[in-house]
Order: structure tokens, then C-alpha cells, then sequence
């Protein structure tokens, strides 16, 4: 059908929002989703629908219905209005330009003709937008954790939620790009073109390192974390490589008591370097971190963390600071600058260097000594080094199935690399041990192809990325790994229970925003099972867990004092009041046991008193605890109440009923206790007579989730729930509800103004609570990422204490 021409003198077409004509470059007609068209310049401008939804969602000015609208692809994503641009007046050609007048300028294309050649090698690489594995701060050099935020499907089928690792690669905002898309402000590539326009500012050296580890990581599925590809953040560099995570690393395995489990664990770490060799690649440094256990106990190799540690060394950081296993040769090439400038390593790496470190880190694992191996390269000889490396191996696996081991793993740490044995053969040895094999013949493996030329790891393009901020920031923990020796709790007090000193964190201002500096954390190890709670009274901290058992530790120097035993159930709770003549340590337990110890000198284990909750198997277990200045003792139940106990002769004086559902948490201030509940809601009650006074729910439809915690302060209640939002109550008002996380806040914590979350995110959140007369806001200060989930938090004396599921308690403190 023919296409009328509007007549001459007609007025064109305006935007109904900013009533400019529309035209065919900078105002073209957009259809959005509900049928209105609107210039693209006024579509860019609309605000989001809802915060939730700030990046996927606009709301149409002129049939308020809301609509999706992807913000990172702008407004040229929407389809254009031809029927509109075909009523536009057409200008006149000029004559002696006909044809380039009338020809539209070409755009430019979303994947351009310089990057088509790596679309094909690393079209399954390319992790999807969607996917937003960070959660971590991105700090260069450093390796990030994070989660996936939707399901992959092939070729990676990963599923949601599941945690990755992060290590960035370093590329520059532009570079790589081809002109057209530096000059052309309106148009924003898509997230493959962007990706692929980072690969390709890689040098090739960098470009075919990454390729190998993808593919190597598919091919060797079930011996190292899997390298699942690519992923760039929509607003900046740096490219990052995303690769399986799991918690769990060999440092965890010096804890453990069963030599034979850690033979196991030894004899598939050899396969994986065995594997590794058979595909032509070399790591060149090793550390207990390097290596994993998955949910099944087998061992994996993270190519992530081999990689981090690879740079700490390339930037020159001291291996004893940072656990890196280098073999001696390896360390003499190192420190060969005109070698090392000229990239003239052919012959000085094989598989016995590997070898070497191979042996360090069974060492390690078999004398649970992370520093004894560090000493070949200390003041003293190497002879005697390896005299005490005898000693100390033969005395660990004396009267064990592994002690024919010693002799083949010291030959490992032999300073000649033609002395050492082959990894088949340890790896035959220990088998043969293992399974009580007459046949432990040492000879070569011919599964496994010989190579004549390795890559290594340590020696490649992606180890020297970040050289200098990498040196900058190793500085920082080698100082902290040196001042942590003079600390009375050392290394070897972990296996009893103990305080280590970990990392240092750059936060800006846990106790004060405006003062930025390096924060200190500490590690209390003790609990065999995830912490429940954490309680502070009589001048002790006291940590419960799941493990059955409450720790006790000095607020002096967080030494471990004390370990009361006697619970038959999980402990849920825990909670210590402080009278004038004494003090209480209170728990409760999933099989409704109470359990009080009086808190004195002494520290006895036995418990002072004990009694059970009267319910039914269906709805037994305390939940939570809450004291207060009248006397009584509050325990929130499955079973829907809340009951009252006198502190005086321990009976129960009243049951307070109301929540439809488990009461989960308890909180008291200013004369009246609140009670959180799996139903939704807050209520409170008159501590005078235990009357109810109020119930703080959200009208809003959609917005009941469980309670997960409650903390108060002044006149400010704040309370987090399984969906990852946060409430906040002032005078039993909603002043404030947002989400704070993707996953369940299990923890917050009011201190003054400072406001502390964590839980199923694995980051604890620190933020500022500011309050004028007519709003409250929180103001973000800093946010600190655990390896694990945060299940309880504690403010003390400038210090930020927090449980985590994986059993320890981790301490942070600013540095003096």
C-alpha cells in the first residue's frame, strides 16, 4: 500500500512529553511497550517504576502503566514509530550531493567486524549479564566472591545462587574498541560486544592463557574448580574470570585428626598435578589455600586462587608471608631480573618444580606446621632444614599406615630437581599404603603423556596483571603476618581453641565513618558446628553453636578460657545478665532445655540449674532469649508463646500468647519487650504485667515474611526478615522498609547510630542511621565480605564481633 506524503504546510509530529517535532536523529518516536510513543532523549529521562526495579522498569507518563525498559540498552533498543517518521517533512538534497544526503548514517553494529573472529572461540565463555556474580567490593588485584544471580543453562548448567569466585583482568575503559563506538554517545554496545571489546584489548599472550584455563577446567571436570568464563560489570572494567568456589580449603585439613582422610585427600591432589602435566601446564607455586574439597570431600584444584597467589609473588611479596610453596629454582629465576625481563625460562620448569611444592604442601598437611616448610630459605642451612623436616614428619606418622611415606616425600624436597621423583610414583605409594597393596612398585604411569614443554602458571600474562597494586596490598598483610607472630595466641593454638590474626581490611570507619583506615580481624576457632550466638557479661565473651557446647573467651586478649558442656540438643540461643552480687550465662536449646551457669572465677562446667519447657515434641525448642531488670527471664518457642521465668527460684510466672506462628526472636528496651515471629510481625508487651501492647506490622500486600531478628535503641526498634529487607520503627511507627539483601538478614544490630546487618549474603553491612524531624535515612559506611554465611553480630568496645556458619568467630578491630 502507498504511503500518502503529509501535505506541505502540516506541522510534524511532537513528542506529547516535551512537545519537541520529532525527527529522524536526535528525537526519533519510540514504541514502548504499552502502545505510546515518546522521543528517545524523554524515554531515558523517565524515572524508574520502583526502586526494586530501578534497572528494568519505567513507568509510561501518559497511561501510568508500568513497563519493562532495559536501562543499560537506552531507549534505541525500543522499536522506532515508522508510521510517525513516515509523516516527518522531508528537506530538499542538495544537488551536488544527492546521494550521500539522503542516505540515513550508518549506526554503529551491536558486535563489531575487529571482535566477529573471537565471537566463535569464546562465544560459551561469555557469562550473561544477568548472571552478576559480584558481591564483593571490586578491588584490583584482589580475588572477589560472589554467587549467581540466575540459573545458567548450557553449556555451563549452573545453578542460582550457586558461589563463584572472581579474579579481575586487567583492561582499560576503551581500549580495544573501534573508534565508532568511542565517538557515538548514544549508543551503548551490548554486554557480549563489550566483553569480547575487552578479550580483544588483551595482549595475545593474556587472550590465549584465558582460552587454555576454560578449557582446561572443562576438560579436567571433577580434578579443579570449573572456570565457567567471562563476566564484566555494566558500569566499568575490570573484565573478570568466573570459576567454581568451594569454602572449604586444605588450611581447614591441618584441624582435622584422621591421617587416613588427609592420604585420601593427598593421593587426589597428586592425580590433579598429574592431570595437569598431562595437558602441558605447570603452576609453579602452591599454597594450602590452592586446593579445595567439594561437598563430597574430594579434592579440587581452584585455579582462582593459584592465580591470586601467583601475583602476590610476581609483585614480590615474601612467599613465607603469603603461604606460597616455591621450589628453589623457581625462587632463583625469580630474582634474575634480566631473565626474568627477557622471558628466557626454557628449561628451568617441569613437573619437578611441581613437585617440589607438591612436597612442602604434604609437609604441611601431615605435620599440621604451616611454617616449618618455610624454612629452607631462612638464615639457616639447608641441610639442617631438612634434618628437622625428618624429624618432625617421621615423629608425625609414626605407628600409621602412611609412615613408609616419609622417605618418598622427603626425596620430593630434594635441592636438585633431577633427585626427585615422579608425581605417579607418590601418588602409587600412597595408594598403595591406602589400600594395603604388597605392590607399591615406583614407575612411571603411562596414562599420562610426558611432556617436553610446560606453561606455567606463575610465568604467564594473567600472574603479572596488577603488579603494583598487588605489591601495594601483599605489603599490607606481610606486615600484619609479622606482627601477628608476637601475638600470645599463635598458630598452634587453634587446635585447642584459639585466636588468629587473619587479614587486614581497608574499610572506611567501623566505629567512626569520617576516620578511613586498615581494620584488623582475628579468627576464634573452637566450635565444631555453626555459631548460634554471641553474648558478652561477667568480663568474658561467650559463643554458643550447634555443636552442643558454649565457648568462653577473654575480652583481654580473646584467648579461649573455658568450654561448658552439658546440653543434649543443638544450642539456639544464649544470652548473660549481669546482677550486683553476680552474673548468668543463659541457653537454650532445640529440645527446649534451659541451662544457667553462674559466672564467676571459677568458671565451673557443671551448669547451676536446668529445667525443660513443657510442649510437645511437635513445637519444642527455644528459639531465643531475652532478659530484664525486673527479674525475669523470656523464651521465645516454636510453640507460638513467649513465658516468663522468675530469676529468683527458676519457675515460670507467665505464658504470653498472640503470634500465629514460631516466636523467633526477642528483644527488651525502655520497660517493653518485642517479640519477632515467623507470622510477620512484631509485638509488644508491658514488662510491669506482661500485658499486650501493640503489633508493628506493614500493610503493605505482599510484604509478610518471617522475622529473622530484632534490635533496639532509644526509640528505635529495627527488625530483618527472610526476604532481605530491613524495617525500621520509631515511637511503633514504620519510618523506614527496604531491601538490604538478596538473600535472609539473620543478624542486625543498633549501636547508637551505627546499624550492622549480615546473614545469607555473606557480607556484613555497616551503615549510619540518620534522622531529621520529618525522615530517616541510612547512610552506607563500608560492608565486609565473609567466606560464609553470618549468622549472629555483636558490638563491643570498638570492636565488631561475628558468628559465621562455618564455626568460626571472626573479631575486626581497628589498627593501632
Amino acid at each position: 500500500m502507498a504511503t500518502t506524503a503529509p501535505p506541505a504546510d502540516a506541522d510534524p509530529p511532537e513528542c506529547p512529553v516535551c512537545l519537541s517535532p520529532f525527527d529522524a536523529a536526535s528525537a526519533v518516536p519510540r514504541v514502548l511497550p504499552c502502545g505510546h510513543s515518546l522521543c528517545g532523549p524523554c524515554i531515558g529521562a523517565l524515572p524508574p517504576a520502583s526502586a526494586a526495579a530501578a534497572g528494568s522498569s519505567l513507568r509510561c507518563p501518559l497511561c501510568s502503566q508500568c513497563v519493562p525498559f532495559s536501562r543499560a540498552l537506552g531507549p534505541s533498543s525500543l522499536p522506532r514509530n515508522l508510521a510517525l517518521l513516515a509523516l516527518l517533512p522531508s528537506s530538499p538534497p542538495s544537488p551536488s550531493h544527492t546521494i550521500t544526503a539522503t542516505a540515513p548514517a550508518p549506526l554503529p553494529l551491536p558486535l563489531h567486524a575487529a571482535h566477529s573472529r573471537l565471537l566463535s572461540r569464546f562465544r560459551h565463555a561469555v557469562l550473561p549479564e544477568s548472571a552478576s556474580p559480584l558481591r564483593s567490593a571490586p578491588t584490583p588485584a584482589c580475588l572477589a566472591s560472589g554467587s549467581l544471580d540466575s540459573d545458567l543453562g548450557a553449556p555451563w548448567f549452573c545453578a542460582r545462587g550457586s558461589p563463584v569466585s572472581l579474579l579481575p583482568i586487567e583492561t582499560r575503559p576503551g581500549e580495544g574498541r573501534p573508534p565508532a563506538e568511542q565517538e557515538a554517545e548514544f549508543y551503548r554496545p551490548s554486554h557480549a560486544a563489550r566483553v569480547l571489546a575487552a578479550i580483544g584489548a588483551l595482549s595475545d599472550a593474556a587472550m590465549e592463557e584465558l582460552a587454555g584455563l576454560i578449557a582446561s577446567s572443562a576438560r579436567l571436570a571433577r580434578r579443579v574448580c570449573r572456570v565457567y568464563g567471562v563476566w564484566m560489570d555494566p558500569d566499568a572494567p575490570p573484565l573478570w574470570m568466573v570459576s567454581e568456589r568451594h569454602p572449604r580449603s586444605f588450611s581447614q585439613l591441618l584441624e582435622e585428626e584422621m591421617v587416613a582422610q588427609i592420604g585420601f585427600v593427598v593421593m587426589e591432589a597428586c592425580e590433579v598435578i598429574m592431570r595437569l602435566h598431562g595437558e602441558g601446564l605447570a603452576l609453579g607455586c602452591l599454597g594450602l589455600d590452592c586446593f579445595c574439597l567439594d561437598s563430597f570431600g574430594h579434592c579440587l584444584l581452584d585455579f582462582s586462587r593459584v592465580l591470586a597467589l601467583c601475583r602476590g609473588v610476581r609483585a614480590g611479596v615474601s612467599s613465607y608471608s603469603i603461604g606460597a610453596l616455591i621450589a628453589p629454582e623457581v625462587v632463583a629465576v625469580l630474582g634474575d631480573t634480566l631473565r626474568m625481563k627477557n622471558h628466557d625460562f626454557d628449561g628451568f620448569f617441569g613437573c619437578s618444580s611441581d613437585i617440589w611444592s607438591l612436597g612442602c604442601l604434604l609437609v604441611s598437611l601431615l605435620t599440621r606446621d604451616e611454617r616449618l616448610v618455610a624454612g629452607w630459605n631462612s638464615e639457616g642451612s639447608y641441610d639442617d632444614w631438612k634434618k628437622e623436616v625428618v624429624t618432625r614428619l617421621n615423629a608425625s606418622l609414626l605407628g600409621t599406615q602412611l609412615e613408609p611415606l616419609a622417605a618418598i616425600i622427603v626425596s620430593c624436597l630434594s635441592y636438585d630437581p633431577k633427585g626427585r621423583p615422579e608425581i605417579a610414583d607418590v601418588w602409587k605409594c600412597v595408594r598403595g599404603l591406602l589400600m594395603k597393596s604388597g605392590d607399591v612398585t615406583l614407575a612411571p604411569d603411562d596414562d599420562f603423556a610426558v611432556q617436553k614443554s610446560f606453561k606455567c602458571l606463575l610465568l604467564g600474562e594473567l600472574s603479572s596483571m596488577f603488579a603494583e597494586s598487588s605489591a601495594v596490598e601483599s605489603d599490607g598483610k606481610a606486615q600484619l603476618s609479622r606482627g601477628a607472630e608476637g601475638n600470645s595466641s599463635n598458630q598452634d593454638d587453634v587446635s585447642n581453641g584459639g585466636c588468629r590474626n587473619d587479614r587486614a581490611l581497608d574499610l572506611s570507619g567501623i566505629d567512626d565513618p569520617e576516620s578511613a583506615g586498615m581494620f584488623k580481624s582475628s579468627t576464634l576457632i573452637a566450635h565444631r558446628d555453626c555459631v548460634t550466638g554471641l553474648a558478652i557479661g561477667g568480663g568474658f565473651l561467650f559463643s554458643s553453636s550447634y555443636d552442643k557446647t558454649i565457648n568462653v573467651w577473654s575480652l583481654q586478649d580473646f584467648s579461649h578460657v573455658q568450654c561448658l558442656k552439658g546440653h543434649e540438643h543443638k544450642i539456639t540461643t544464649i544470652v548473660v545478665v549481669d546482677n550486683e552480687n553476680h552474673s548468668l550465662c543463659i541457653s537454650g536449646d532445640s529440645g527446649s532445655g534451659i541451662f544457667i551457669w553462674r559466672i564467676d572465677s571459677t568458671l565451673k562446667e557443671e551448669p547451676l540449674n536446668k529445667w525443660y519447657e513443657h510442649n510437645d515434641w511437635l513445637y519444642r525448642g527455644v528459639n531465643c532469649l531475652a532478659v530484664s531488670g525486673t527479674g525475669y527471664l523470656y523464651t521465645g518457642s516454636r510453640d507460638k508463646s513467649i513465658k516468663a521465668w522468675s530469676l529468683e527460684d527458676y519457675s515460670l510466672r507467665c505464658t504470653m500468647t498472640g503470634h500465629k506462628s514460631t516466636v523467633s526472636c526477642l528483644a527488651v528496651a525502655s520497660g517493653i519487650l518485642y517479640s519477632g515471629s515467623w507470622d510477620g510481625t512484631i509485638r509488644s508487651w508491658w514488662l510491669t504485667d506482661h500485658t499486650p501492647l501493640s503489633v508493628l506490622e506493614d500493610d503493605i500486600a505482599g510484604s509478610i515474611a518471617p522475622v529473622l531478628s530484632i534490635s533496639t535503641e532509644a526509640n528505635f526498634v529495627v527488625s530483618s526478615y527472610e526476604n532481605g529487607y530491613y524495617k525500621i520503627w520509631k515511637n511503633d511507627v514504620l519510618v523506614k522498609s527496604e531491601k538490604l539483601q538478596n538473600g535472609a538478614i539473620y543478624a542486625v544490630k543498633l549501636s547508637g547510630k551505627w546499624f550492622y546487618s549480615g546473614g545469607w549474603d555473606k557480607v556484613i553491612k555497616i551503615q549510619e542511621l540518620l534522622e531529621d524531624e520529618s525522615e530517616v535515612e541510612l547512610r552506607d559506611v563500608a560492608s565486609i565480605t565473609c567466606d560464609t554465611i553470618i549468622t549472629s553480630i555483636l558490638s563491643w568496645d570498638e570492636r565488631l564481633i561475628v558468628g559465621q556458619s562455618n564455626r568460626d568467630i571472626k573479631v575486626y578491630y581497628k589498627a593501632q
